[in-house]
């Protein structure tokens, strides 16, 4: 158990090192949490996702609506998304991940 938990520590530095590299590094949990739902559902960067994907997550099943459209609109206006409206319907909405600010 000493070892694995080591090993899972030095796994979250690493981790916690990429997340600071890529400028997420002050992001909130539920901010993080809402970016890696994103990623599951797109194929990378500009990959349309539906934001009801993001709320049925696994990774968000703890956190409220409200909570998770705040984190999208935090997440937006910092610029690590876009959210678009289906032109078909426009009850509809997708978000893209986009390139992280410099």
């Amino acid at each position: 158990l000493k070892q694995q938990l080591a090993h899972l520590f030095r796994l979250r530095d690493a981790l916690d090192q990429m997340e600071s590299d890529l400028g997420l590094g002050d992001l909130n949990d539920l901010e993080r949490r809402v970016l890696s739902a994103l990623g599951e559902g797109a194929g990378g960067l500009g990959e349309a996702v539906a934001i009801k994907h993001v709320l049925e997550s696994n990774l968000l099943e703890r956190y409220s609506r409200a909570s998770i459209y705040r984190s999208l609109k935090s997440l937006e206006e910092a610029g690590f998304i876009e959210v678009r409206q289906d032109e078909a319907d426009a009850r509809r909405s997708f978000v893209l991940i986009v390139e992280p600010p410099a």
